[in-house]
């Protein structure tokens, strides 16, 4: 009996890369206006540095997004002569605009409406490696709990995030449908851990030999079916 469905959220809900495209924009146009010095900070090569940089004196925070950009917006407003406080405040500030970008997400078609039918038949339980916010996409009332690399401290396909949700929900991983993207950090993972599975491959796009899922979606259309076909064989 399935009693537990867990979501990825980035590329298995939403889009993410035009998203963060959006939010950098909005981040640089801020900056340009607030601390113009530091634009030139942000173009590519001189922020493949500085990303380098971060990682090199900051390993800890390589699956903390939230911290990583932070220290990383700190430093570039450093090499600029900002002092500490000044840095830090302009730092905040703009992950601030950045976030709000981060978080203007349009959902995939029906997404929303498969969401809502699932949270009145299973617990739903969010699993990501990024740092979205389901309260300001608007999608936290369906959802009973959300894990992610900055909480857990691990990212997938670290077992460290699967296994607060089965704690969480109180069930065992066979009891469990986890739903993603990704063939490793999702399907792969949750595989080992006896979870059972459904591959968003979108369109097909991926090479189906890259995982082994329970069942393999192209479409979110199909995913309430796909759930319904394995409660009925579990």
């Amino acid at each position: 009996m399935i009693k537990l469905i867990t979501f990825d959220l980035d590329n298995t809900l939403w889009d993410i890369d035009p998203v963060i495209i959006e939010a950098e924009k909005a981040m640089r146009l801020w900056v340009a206006e607030h601390v113009p010095e530091a634009v030139a900070q942000l173009e590519m090569d001189q922020l493949k540095q500085t990303y380098r940089h971060i990682l090199n004196q900051h390993p800890e925070v390589a699956h903390h997004p939230t911290n990583f950009r932070k220290k990383l917006l700190y430093q570039v407003f450093t090499q600029v002569s900002l002092s500490h406080d000044h840095a830090t405040e302009m730092s905040e500030k703009a992950f601030e605009v950045f976030y709000r970008g981060r978080n203007k997400i349009t959902l995939f078609h029906q997404a929303e409406d498969i969401l809502q039918a699932l949270s009145k038949q299973y617990p739903l339980i969010a699993l990501t490696n990024g740092n979205a916010n389901l309260s300001m996409i608007g999608i936290d009332g369906y959802f009973q709990a959300h894990f992610s690399s900055e909480t857990e401290g691990k990212p997938k396909p670290h077992q460290a995030m699967f296994e607060r949700a089965l704690s969480f929900g109180k069930v065992t991983a066979n009891e469990t449908i986890h739903i993603g993207d990704h063939p490793k950090e999702d399907i792969e993972a949750a595989s080992k851990l006896g979870f059972n599975t459904i591959w968003f491959n979108e369109n097909g796009r991926q090479d189906p030999g890259l995982c082994s899922p329970t069942a393999e979606i192209h479409s979110l259309h199909q995913l309430t079916a796909a759930v319904a076909n394995i409660a009925t064989a579990t």
